[in-house]
């Protein structure tokens, strides 16, 4: 049914006004101007709506239609669709607002539209949408005249989408599909990135993106689009996904934020942090020249090439080294003071024919090749422009800084090369891009052993020996433990485990033990007694006193996305310092080591010639998401996982169910 929203054969819009400033006018001037099908306008009033014979309602229309555009009042909107059902119509897109977003009764209205809707097979766009452009039709009460093009913008804000529309017109790009969502009463983000995918007139999709309608929808859905090209999200709402908990830290680290981001690089999209970065990347999306992470910098300005030299490093991109005969071929263009390496100093009295020559000299190169110009009497932005265009293909990139930036920019952007005017955002921008990861499509297999389900079977909370007993089940090592309950009792149980201890109270309920100054460390055999009447608690929990790296491992039920993990470095600071990776259960053994070297855990665990098992570590965390999908955990923190040379340890595990 998707097909009558999108291609529809005939559109009726009702609301149709004769009024050139209300809505209703406007969009059925734009669908009048840019659709060959058949167009009815529906007016209660007026019986002709700019030259068009006008219907009281849809059920006077005796032909069939596809698509009906609905702009009244939101009261009004349940009879509409009642009629749309009568005709038989196969879509509706509504307009109108005023429906959940607002108050009660809207949201009643709009429970009663969609009623109406599943019963009759109709598929919704909306409502509080600014509308639809396709190749076919513009039905929007935004700009008349859109530019064609390969980008397809997806966008949950009509105002944010507007601006995008605008972006496309001035940038010269061009849209296939344009798709204001609204409130997402029906179609949602994932079925317009579905049906999408299969355009072939979209070469990426741009998406503003404040709330995903179905997180195991999209995660589902979403990779097999990515699979086929390129989606860029930039997402609005950074508050987090709940009420902050206070039994695990896990609650106070984790937003919805991180948690999307997590969801984006899971299904292969892109996640950008700001409408700036979109627009940039766009460019390189766009374009028809390959990227890398390999990188040759061409300039006529030492200190530009320095600038960009900087930006590489900060990005973690490479800046090749030129081979010896690039090197021997680049005597006979660059001046005598400059000398052959990366960036290539063509000085600033450099010309037309010095950038050709050199650009000639290195275009079989494996890299990207970022070309910087900046104007000066003798050379202008556009001259090096029309050299870039000669090696259309060979993966350049031009950055025009000066009096006539904007014309040589148009000029690449013309023939699809990308242009920018600060170094800066090039580089970023090519970071994005070759940063692009693989999707990934979840499995969701919930698996529990035996004995964990008997361990945790009507708990909403495990007691912390039991959740060492539950890190054992599952495979996660812990340091040698004992429980005691008296003073005797630790005496007589601290020799099995060895010393120094580590003694703790041992809380029915998770509590930060720390916090409490519920922890002792370094405790020798003639200070077992001591310690345990210091802590003077009725239970408490005697460990081996490991060294090492402190990583925190934490669990959270996403409200949208599910089973989720987090890791970080670990350890009294670590709500502090929230050096922190995020990622969708089950992580995979792969996953979980890009997730320990983004969260700089890697870094940790080498530095100062550590030795520390990474293999361990990255087990650990896998086996650790899995257990929180069996288990259905709502929040859980391991902190510190302690790792050393002889493997990773849950030292201290909160559990909430």
């Amino acid at each position: 049914m998707l097909e009558q929203l999108f291609k529809p054969k005939s559109i009726a819009v009702v609301g149709a006004s004769s009024d050139s400033l209300k809505v209703g006018n406007i969009i059925f001037r734009n669908i009048t101007s840019s659709f060959t099908g058949k167009v009815y306008p529906v007016n209660n009033k007026n019986a002709n709506i700019g030259g068009f014979t006008a219907y009281k309602n849809l059920t006077e229309i005796k032909e069939p239609v596809d698509l009906v555009v609905i702009v009244v009042p939101r009261d009004a909107v349940p009879g509409v669709m009642k009629d749309a059902a009568e005709i038989k119509a196969g879509a509706a897109i509504i307009i109108t607002s005023g429906f959940k977003e607002t108050d009660q009764h809207g949201a009643d209205l709009e429970d009663q539209i969609m009623s109406i809707a599943r019963e009759n097979n109709i598929r919704v766009l909306g409502p509080n949408t600014i509308g639809l452009i396709t190749p076919d039709v513009n039905a929007t009460f935004a700009f008349a005249d859109v530019k064609r093009g390969k980008a397809a913008i997806v966008a949950q804000s009509g105002g944010l989408g507007v601006y995008m529309l605008n972006w496309a017109q001035e940038s010269n790009v061009g849209i296939s599909y344009f798709i204001s969502l609204g409130n997402q009463a029906d179609v949602d983000e994932t079925d317009a990135f579905q049906f999408l995918s299969a355009d072939v007139e979209t070469r990426a999709i741009f998406s503003y993106i404040e709330g995903v309608s179905s997180g195991q929808k999209f995660l589902a859905t979403i990779p097999d689009v990515t699979k086929r090209k390129p989606i860029i999200f930039l997402k609005g709402g950074i508050g987090k996904t709940g009420a902050a908990a206070v039994k695990t830290h896990t609650g106070s680290v984790a937003g919805s934020m991180d948690i999307f981001r997590a969801a984006v690089r899971t299904v292969g999209g892109i996640f950008v942090d700001n409408i700036e970065d979109m627009l940039n990347l766009a460019k390189i999306v766009l374009s028809a020249e390959p990227v890398s992470n390999d990188v040759l910098i061409i300039t006529n300005s030492g200190g530009h090439g320095v600038l960009t030299t900087d930006a590489i490093d900060k990005e973690g991109l490479n800046e090749i080294e030129l081979p010896e005969r690039v090197k021997h071929d680049l005597l006979s263009v660059i001046p005598e003071q400059s000398t052959p390496r990366n960036p290539i100093d063509l000085s600033g009295d450099a010309d037309y024919a010095r950038y050709n020559s050199a650009l000639g000299m290195v275009k079989d190169l494996d890299c990207t090749k970022i070309v910087i110009v900046q104007s000066l009497p003798m050379l202008t932005c556009s001259d090096v422009a029309k050299a870039i265009v000669n090696y259309r293909g060979k993966g350049v990139i031009g950055v025009t800084m000066g009096l006539d930036q904007n014309a040589a920019s148009k000029l690449l952007d013309s023939v699809s090369i990308p242009a920018f005017i600060f170094p800066e955002d090039a580089v970023r921008s090519i970071k994005y891009m070759v940063d692009r990861p693989n999707p990934i499509k979840k499995i969701r297999t919930v698996e529990p052993i035996n004995q964990a389900k008997d361990l945790v079977s009507g708990k909403s909370y495990i007691k912390d020996f039991e959740a060492m007993q539950l890190m054992d089940i599952y495979g996660i090592r812990t340091p040698a433990y004992a429980i005691a309950e008296s003073a005797q009792e630790a005496k007589s149980k601290s020799d099995a485990i060895g010393y120094p201890l580590v003694m703790k109270i041992s809380p029915d309920t998770p509590v930060h033990k720390t916090d409490v100054k519920g922890v002792i460390l370094n405790v020798e055999k003639d200070m077992v007694e001591q310690a345990f009447n210091e802590l003077n608690y009725p239970r408490t929990i005697m460990q081996a006193q490991i060294t090492g790296a402190e990583i925190f491992v934490g669990g959270i039920k996403d409200p949208v996305f599910g089973p989720s993990i987090v890791v970080g470095i670990g350890g009294i600071y670590m709500e502090v310092i929230k050096s922190l990776s995020y990622g969708i259960c089950p992580v995979s053994e792969d996953e979980a080591y890009q997730m320990i070297k983004e969260s700089k855990i890697l870094g940790m665990l080498t530095s100062r010639n550590r030795d520390y098992d990474i293999n361990s570590t990255v087990r650990t965390i896998s086996k650790i998401s899995n257990m929180i999908v069996d288990l259905d955990v709502k929040e859980m923190d391991i902190n510190p996982l302690m790792v050393n040379e002889k493997g990773a340890f849950a030292v201290d595990v909160r559990i909430v169910f």
